[in-house]
C-alpha cells in the first residue's frame, strides 16, 4: 500500500520541481526506432528494444548519448517476437517479449544466446508488461493488464516467483528503472492516467515525488533509464503523434523553463495602406525555471514588433506581451513567420505564422483580366464557349456594381443580379460566353459601372472568330476534364456514366450527363466549343460513411446504373435516375434541369446493405403516363441487406413492389430491365440478373410487372449473369440477351426463359457492355454488339441465331454503342474504345475503320453518341476516359447547317435516315434530304418535288402520314408521335419522284 506522509507531500512540491530537462535527443530513423519501447543503460550505451512486429522481433539496438546507433544484439531464438521492456542484471539482458495473449521474460547473454525464460503465466497470470528493471537482487516488472493486476512486481529469477509488490497511481505503468533504493516508473494515459514519472522508495513503498512528462497531452511514454548521472525518458517527440525521442533530465537541477505561446498564428484585419494595425502576442513560462528569450525575428518586413530589450527574462509562472504590427504598402496578401528564440530545451524556436491583407482607401474596383481572345468557335447549330474572370474590391469600403453590358448579342455574361455589392477584399466571378451566329470576326467590350470614384466605368475587351467548316469524322467539338471533388481526396476521375439528355439551355442542342468515380454527377453543356462546362452538378459524397459512385463500386461497365427518364416531375424535360454503391447505396431521381432531388430511396445512416447496380426507366407500369423506375440492389454477408429488385413509382418514389431474389449471402443483383408484356396482362414486365460468384443461383429471372412475382427463371452455365439487353422481335414480344460475367452469351425466350441460342466468347472474356445494332444480315432481327475482354476483339452476333457476324480486332473494350449511319452504306455504325486509350468509330459491317483517336496514357472507360450539334444529320460521338476526360467528336459531314446562310448548300442526293431514338417511346425524329432532281417537277425557289413520308405497321396498314406535299430541296426533320399506337415494329417510307426508301423503327412502351 502507498504511504504518503506530510513530509513526502512537501517533497512532491519541492523536489518534484527540481528536475531539469537538459535536452532532447533524436534517434535514428526507421520503423524499429519509431516503435522503441524498452530501455536500459549499460557500458556507456543506451539499449532500446522495439515493439514493431515487422522490425523489432528478436533484436536489441544501442545508441550513444548523441542518439547515434552504435551496437546491436541479434537474439538466437527464431520465434522471438517484438519487445515491451528491457533490463540488465550486470551480466545479461532481460528481454520482455510480447506474445499474442501475454508477455514473457527471457534472459539473453550479450552474444544473443537465450539462457533462461520466465513465462508470466507461471508467476501469477497472463500479464501484459510495460517495462522491466534490475535492482541488484531481482527483476522488477510493470503490469498494465489486466487492470486489477496493474502494479509493479519484483520477481525472484531463480525461484521464478513474485516476492514484492508496489502499487501504482493508475493502471497503465510502462517503463521502469532503478537508482539505489529509488524505483522510477512512468504512466501512460491510455486509461486516463496522468502521464507522470513517479519516484518510489523500494524499502518503504513511499512515493517520493513525481513530475509530468514534457508534453501536457498524450505522449506515449515508454522506457526509462538511469546512467548514474542523468535520467532518460523514451517517448514521442513533443507535438508529434508518432515516433520516439530521448528526453535527458538532471533530477537534481534547478528546474526547466517551458515556453508556451497561446496562438500559432496572428491574422490581421484588412489594413488600409498608410494606417498600420497591431496585435498583442503573449509569451508564457509554464516551467519551473526562468525562461530566457534571446531574440524575436520576422522574415517579412511589413510585419514588425514594438521595441523591446533583449534578452527577456520571464520567471516561472509569468508572461511577457509583445506588440506585433502590420503596415502594408500595396493591395496584397502578406504572409510571414515570427520566430521566438529561447532556452526551453524542448522548444528552442517557437514559430507564429503572420498574415494580413493590405487594402486601398475607399471603394476600388479590380479586374483579374482586361482582355480575352476566344479564338475560333464553330458556328454550326449552336457553338458556344466561355471564359471566367473576377471582379474584386481592393478598397476598404463596399464596392457597388450598378451596370454591366455588351453592345452585340454574340457576347453575353452570367453575374449576380445587377446591381450587386462586393465587400472589401471580396471577389465575384463572372462568366462570359461567345456565341457566334455566323462566320466572321467579333469584337466588343464589357463595360462595368461601379462606385469607384476614380474609375467609374471599367472595361473588359473581348474578341473571337466564328468559323464554319464541314467537320469530318473525329473533329473535336469540345472536351472536359473531370475536376477534383472538394468533399474527398479521391483522384479516381473515371467517367462511369455517359449519356445525352435533352436540351436544357434552350439552344436546341442536347446536353451530356456524366457520372464519375469521384462521386460527381454532372450535366455538361452539349453545344460548347473548345471546353465544355457543367450546367449543374450533384455530389454523391455526403460524408465518410455516406459516399458512393454509380453501380457496384469495384465493377466495370456500370452505365446501366445511370438512366435518362422522359419526364418524372411534369416540367417537360428529361430527368435523371441513378443507383449508387459504396457507403451511399441509394436510388436518386433528379430534376434534369438543375440536379435537385425529386425523390430518393436509401438509408442515410446505415450502410453495407448492398450496392444499387442497375436502374431502368423505359416504361410506365402503373398507368399514370409517367415511366416508373426499376432498380436492383445487392445483399450483404449477414443476410440483412437489400438483396431485392424494386419497382418505384416514377413520380414520388413509392415502392410499387419488391422482389427478394434467391441465393446464399452475399448475393449480387447485377442488372434489371423492363420488357414487353410476357404475362398476357398488357402491362410491361421485368427481367433481372442475379448471382453470388458461386456455383448456384446464377440466374436470369422473369418478373410479373404488376406484382413482382417470379414467372420463370433460367440458370446460367458457369458464371453469374452481368448484362441484360432487350431484343425486340415484333409488335408485342421481346426476347432477352443475357451475358454471363465471363464467356457465354445467351438469347432467352422472353415468355418462358428457355434458351434460344448461346455463344461462347471463350476464356475469361469478361463482358462489359452490350448494345443493339439494326439488322445487318436481312433476317429482320436486330443484331448484338458485345464489348468484352475477348481475345478476338469487339464482337457482333446475329440476334436471330447467335452466329458471329464479325469481330474487329482490338484490346479489351470498356463500352460500345451503335450510331446512325455515318458513312452512307445503309447500316448503322459502331463506336467503342479499348484499354490502350484508343477510341474507335467502326463501320457497322465490321470491315473498316472510320476514324480513331488515342488518349495517350489513358483508357477509354465509356462511349456513347448524341444527336448532331453542328446542324447536320450526322450524330456526334462521345468518349469518357479513366483519367476523367470527356470528349465530343464530330460524326461527319452529312449535309450542312441551315443556320449559316452564307454557306447554304442544297443536298445532291436523296437520303432517309434511321430515326432517333430507336427504340423510342412515345416520340422519335426522322430526318431526310430532298435534292434538286431533274426527274421532279421544278417549282419556284429550288423546288424539289412532291414528297410523302408515311408510317405502316408490320401488316402493311398505314398508321400515320407525316408529309404529303411539295417540298423544296433541303434537309428536313419530322417528329413522329406514337402515343396512340401500341408497342411494336413499324416501317416508315419516304417517296419522291422515282425515289423510295424505307426503314424499320421500334416503339417500346
Amino acid at each position: 500500500m502507498k504511504k504518503l506522509v506530510t513530509l513526502l507531500a512537501i517533497l512532491l512540491s519541492t523536489i518534484g520541481l527540481s528536475q531539469t530537462l537538459l535536452e532532447t535527443i533524436d534517434l535514428p530513423t526507421g520503423t524499429y526506432w519509431d516503435y522503441g519501447y524498452g530501455m536500459v543503460y549499460s557500458n556507456s550505451k543506451y539499449w532500446i528494444s522495439s515493439s514493431s512486429s515487422s522490425a523489432g522481433s528478436g533484436i536489441i539496438k544501442a545508441v550513444d548519448n548523441t542518439g547515434a546507433e552504435v551496437d546491436q544484439i541479434i537474439i538466437n531464438y527464431p520465434t522471438m517476437k517484438a519487445s515491451q521492456g528491457l533490463a540488465f542484471d550486470g551480466t545479461n539482458f532481460w528481454y520482455v517479449e510480447r506474445k499474442t495473449a501475454r508477455c514473457d521474460l527471457f534472459k539473453v547473454s550479450p552474444d544473443g544466446t537465450v539462457l533462461d525464460s520466465i513465462p508470466t503465466s507461471t508467476i501469477g497470470g497472463s500479464y501484459y508488461l510495460g517495462g522491466a528493471a534490475w535492482d541488484g537482487t531481482g527483476l522488477w516488472i510493470s503490469v498494465y493488464y489486466p487492470d486489477n493486476k496493474a502494479a509493479l512486481y519484483k520477481v525472484d529469477v531463480n525461484s521464478k516467483t513474485i516476492i514484492d509488490t508496489i502499487q501504482t497511481f493508475g493502471t497503465q505503468p510502462t517503463g521502469i528503472t532503478v537508482s539505489g533504493d529509488t524505483l522510477y516508473y512512468v504512466m501512460d494515459d491510455n486509461d486516463g492516467d496522468q502521464e507522470k514519472v513517479y519516484a518510489v522508495s523500494i524499502s518503504t513503498k513511499d512515493t517520493l515525488y513525481s513530475f509530468h512528462v514534457p508534453d501536457q497531452s498524450s505522449q506515449s511514454p515508454r522506457g526509462l533509464a538511469w546512467d548514474g548521472t542523468y535520467f532518460y525518458l523514451l517517448a514521442e517527440p513533443v507535438g508529434a503523434g508518432s515516433g520516439r525521442q530521448l528526453f535527458k533530465y538532471d533530477l537534481g537541477g534547478g528546474g526547466t523553463p517551458q515556453i508556451y505561446v497561446p496562438v500559432t498564428s496572428l491574422v490581421f484585419p484588412n489594413t488600409t495602406i498608410g494606417n498600420p494595425s497591431n496585435s498583442d502576442l503573449q509569451i508564457l513560462n509554464n516551467g519551473t525555471a526562468t525562461l530566457t528569450v534571446d531574440s524575436i525575428a520576422i522574415d517579412e518586413n511589413h510585419f514588425y514588433i514594438d521595441a523591446v530589450s533583449f534578452p527577456l527574462q520571464i520567471t516561472a509562472g509569468n508572461s511577457f506581451t509583445v506588440t506585433v504590427n502590420f503596415n502594408p504598402e500595396d493591395y496584397a496578401y502578406y504572409q510571414g513567420t515570427l520566430t521566438i528564440y529561447n532556452n526551453d530545451p524542448v522548444n528552442q524556436q517557437v514559430e507564429v505564422d503572420l498574415a494580413g491583407q493590405g487594402v486601398v482607401s475607399g471603394a476600388v474596383i479590380g479586374l483579374s483580366d482586361t482582355y480575352h481572345n476566344f479564338g475560333s468557335v464553330w458556328v454550326g447549330e449552336d457553338g458556344v464557349t466561355f471564359w471566367n474572370f473576377d471582379i474584386y474590391n481592393i478598397g476598404d469600403q463596399t464596392l457597388e456594381i450598378s451596370d454591366m453590358q455588351f453592345t452585340i448579342p454574340e457576347f453575353y455574361f452570367d453575374s449576380p443580379g445587377i446591381p450587386f455589392q462586393i465587400p472589401s477584399t471580396d471577389t465575384v466571378s463572372i462568366t462570359v460566353y461567345f456565341y457566334p451566329a455566323q462566320a466572321g470576326s467579333y469584337t466588343d467590350t464589357l463595360t462595368i459601372a461601379s462606385s469607384d470614384v476614380n474609375n467609374p466605368v471599367a472595361g473588359v475587351a473581348v474578341d473571337g472568330t466564328g468559323t464554319f467548316n464541314e467537320y469530318d469524322y473525329g473533329y473535336t467539338f469540345w472536351n472536359y476534364q473531370v475536376p477534383s471533388n472538394p468533399n474527398t481526396s479521391s483522384t479516381e476521375y473515371r467517367v462511369e456514366g455517359l449519356k445525352p439528355i435533352n436540351d436544357i439551355t434552350g439552344d436546341g442542342v442536347d446536353e451530356v450527363m456524366i457520372a464519375t468515380d469521384n462521386y460527381w454527377l454532372m450535366c455538361l453543356d452539349g453545344a460548347a466549343s473548345g471546353t465544355s462546362f457543367p450546367i449543374w452538378t450533384f455530389n454523391t459524397y455526403f460524408s465518410n460513411s455516406n459516399a458512393g459512385s454509380i453501380g457496384q463500386s469495384w465493377d466495370y461497365g456500370v452505365q446501366d446504373a445511370m438512366q435518362i427518364a422522359n419526364d418524372l416531375n411534369g416540367d417537360g424535360f428529361n430527368d435523371v435516375v441513378i443507383g449508387t454503391g459504396g457507403s451511399n447505396e441509394h436510388v436518386y431521381a433528379l430534376d434534369g434541369t438543375n440536379g435537385n432531388i425529386i425523390w430518393q430511396y436509401g438509408d442515410d445512416v446505415n450502410y453495407s446493405l448492398g450496392d444499387f447496380e442497375a436502374v431502368d426507366v423505359q416504361r410506365d407500369f402503373n398507368g399514370d403516363n409517367v415511366n416508373d423506375v426499376l432498380a436492383i440492389a445487392d445483399g450483404n454477408s449477414q443476410g440483412t441487406g437489400y438483396k431485392r429488385a424494386y419497382l418505384f413509382n416514377g413520380t414520388n418514389g413509392d415502392i410499387i413492389w419488391q422482389y427478394f431474389y434467391p441465393g446464399p449471402n452475399p448475393s449480387f443483383g447485377k442488372s434489371i430491365i423492363s420488357v414487353r408484356d410476357f404475362t398476357g396482362d398488357n402491362k410491361p414486365d421485368a427481367i433481372i440478373a442475379v448471382g453470388n460468384n458461386g456455383s448456384s443461383n446464377l440466374k436470369v429471372i422473369g418478373l410479373n410487372g404488376i406484382n413482382g412475382q417470379e414467372v420463370w427463371n433460367t440458370e446460367m452455365v458457369d458464371n453469374e449473369p452481368k448484362e441484360l439487353l432487350e431484343l425486340p422481335l415484333s409488335a408485342d414480344s421481346s426476347d432477352v440477351i443475357a451475358a454471363e460475367y465471363f464467356g457465354i452469351i445467351h438469347r432467352l425466350n422472353g415468355r418462358t426463359g428457355a434458351e434460344v441460342w448461346s455463344y461462347p466468347l471463350g476464356g475469361l472474356a469478361g463482358v462489359i457492355q452490350m448494345s443493339l445494332i439494326e439488322d445487318l444480315n436481312g433476317d429482320s432481327v436486330p443484331d448484338v454488339l458485345i464489348a468484352s475482354f475477348a481475345a478476338n476483339g469487339l464482337n457482333c452476333l446475329s440476334g436471330a441465331d447467335g452466329m458471329q457476324l464479325w469481330a474487329y480486332p482490338m484490346d479489351f473494350q470498356f463500352g460500345v454503342s451503335s450510331v446512325p449511319d455515318l458513312n452512307f452504306d445503309g447500316v448503322e455504325d459502331v463506336v467503342t474504345g479499348d484499354q490502350s486509350g484508343t477510341y474507335f468509330c467502326i463501320s457497322g459491317k465490321g470491315d473498316s475503320l472510320l476514324f480513331s483517336h488515342t488518349f495517350a496514357g489513358d483508357r477509354i472507360n465509356t462511349v456513347n453518341v448524341m444527336p448532331s450539334i453542328d446542324g447536320n444529320y450526322s450524330f456526334e460521338l462521345l468518349a469518357g476516359t479513366k483519367e476523367g476526360k470527356v470528349v465530343c467528336f464530330s460524326g461527319g459531314v452529312d449535309t450542312i447547317s441551315t443556320n449559316v446562310t452564307s454557306n447554304k448548300i442544297i443536298p445532291g442526293e436523296f437520303r432517309l435516315y434511321q430515326n432517333y431514338p430507336n427504340p423510342f417511346n412515345p416520340s422519335t425524329k426522322i430526318k431526310f434530304k430532298i435534292p434538286l432532281n431533274y426527274l421532279l417537277k421544278k417549282g419556284e425557289n429550288e423546288a424539289g418535288g412532291f414528297v410523302t413520308l408515311k408510317v405502316y405497321d408490320v401488316l402493311g396498314n398505314e398508321v400515320a402520314t407525316l408529309v404529303n406535299r411539295e417540298l423544296p430541296a433541303g434537309n428536313y426533320e419530322v417528329t413522329f408521335d406514337a402515343s396512340s399506337l401500341a408497342s411494336g415494329v413499324y416501317l416508315y417510307r419516304l417517296q419522291a419522284g422515282n425515289y423510295a426508301g424505307s426503314k424499320k423503327m421500334i416503339l417500346l412502351k
